[in-house]
């Protein structure tokens, strides 16, 4: 286990790599190992950080807290971005190339609130059954950032309109939007097509 930026994580794969790393962020109630194995499955030859959310959640960790009715805490979301972003600059600092962020859940929530913060420290994301950090607010300018969105159509956990309607504020703000929505619930989906999914975006993405 190493910590770097407040943040323990478990380091997979060769710390220096050709290709962008990966920046693992799992859901509420998880811990640093949750996405390791859909990152070997979907970038093998990727270098992976696994962070631990710093928030104790449910036995296990999440990225940020929510307000009792189960909506985002906003001031405590954007504190935790700040933090977030501290890490994901020390990774430039340290030689690493920008990382792509995987956010599952509120993982995926706090990537994307990193993306809109600071997009500059980040080459793309892939948020799974994610959420708009910001739903009643305009984004920032996002000219070229990639995002790929990955819903489920049973998913108990979000309105069926939640992932349009952050798709549409990614798209507006000029992100590169790919979304798809799937026949499973909040979990990923069992036959592998979040998988298959998140493979393929990842091998077009060339430049990263």
């Amino acid at each position: 286990m190493a910590e770097a930026a407040g943040f323990y994580f478990e380091m997979v794969g060769a710390a220096l790599c050709e290709h962008a790393p990966l920046v693992l962020l799992h859901g509420s109630g998880g811990a640093e190992i949750s996405l390791v194995d859909f990152a070997r499955s979907i970038a093998p030859d990727r270098a992976a950080f696994a962070l631990r959310g710093r928030v104790p959640w449910a036995g296990g960790y999440a990225f940020f807290r929510r307000n009792p009715d189960r909506t985002i805490d906003r001031e405590d979301l954007a504190v935790r971005t700040k933090e977030f972003c501290a890490f994901l600059s020390h990774l430039r600092a340290k030689g690493h190339r920008k990382p792509i962020l995987v956010g599952y859940s509120n993982g995926a929530i706090m990537a994307a609130a990193a993306a809109l913060q600071a997009p500059e420290l980040s080459s793309g994301a892939i948020l799974i059954r994610p959420l708009s950090p910001c739903a009643e607010d305009s984004f920032p300018p996002l000219r070229g950032y990639p995002v790929l969105l990955l819903a489920g159509a049973a998913d108990e956990r979000r309105d069926p309109t939640d992932t349009p309607h952050l798709a549409e504020q990614f798209e507006r703000s000029g992100a590169l939007v790919t979304a798809y929505l799937l026949a499973t619930g909040h979990g990923l989906e069992e036959t592998g097509l979040d998988h298959w999914l998140a493979r393929t975006w990842i091998a077009g993405r060339t430049s990263s």
